[in-house]
């Protein structure tokens, strides 16, 4: 199995720094994700506004330095073709950003990404690591909003809380600080 696992992670054995079983909750997220035709249950979503990119790429690249902090934010489920399914820790997992343009004449950009990833509607491919995914489009006033997903299989409430201190720490130019 440990093969099946290998061919499904991006840098092969090379980019897996270990594999484990899921943990009982991780086993039933998983499980009500699996049981969902339609949208997922367990995803999380946020919205930030920028008032320039600039500001934005320094936020995300800051994100990036928590993800490769965290094991929990590297980690991608494989399932498909197991006796069981496992949880893979890459050693690199890069932020997934995508960059829409939107029209201003369908509503306020903010409004527009919640109803597009609405989770109810939209989900994670759970196999591609960080499930930690953003969105970024421009509003007409030149703010950038940034819409992030995060999958509770990686975390939850708290778990943003100490990512976001975190990441305020990597802004402040801190981050050798962290333990």
């Amino acid at each position: 199995e440990i093969d099946l696992i290998v061919g499904q992670v991006p840098g092969g054995v090379a980019n897996i720094q270990d594999i484990y079983a899921l943990s009982p909750l991780q086993d039933g997220i998983l499980f009500h994700h699996l049981l969902a035709n339609e949208g997922d249950p367990y995803l999380l979503m946020g919205q930030m506004a920028f008032a320039d990119r600039a500001l934005l790429d320094r936020y995300l690249a800051a994100v990036q330095q928590v993800v490769d902090r965290h094991d929990i934010l590297r980690t991608a489920f494989i399932w498909q073709g197991l006796s069981g399914p496992a949880q893979v820790v890459l050693r690199q997992a890069a932020l997934s950003v995508t960059e829409l343009t939107l029209n201003s004449i369908d509503g306020p950009v903010s409004d527009q990404l919640a109803q597009h990833f609405d989770p109810r509607h939209y989900r994670l491919d759970l196999s591609e690591a960080p499930l930690l995914r953003f969105v970024v489009a421009q509003e007409t006033d030149g703010r950038w909003i940034l819409l992030q997903l995060q999958h509770h299989l990686i975390g939850d409430h708290t778990t943003l809380d100490i990512m976001h201190r975190e990441v305020q720490v990597y802004l402040a130019g801190q981050g050798n600080r962290l333990p």
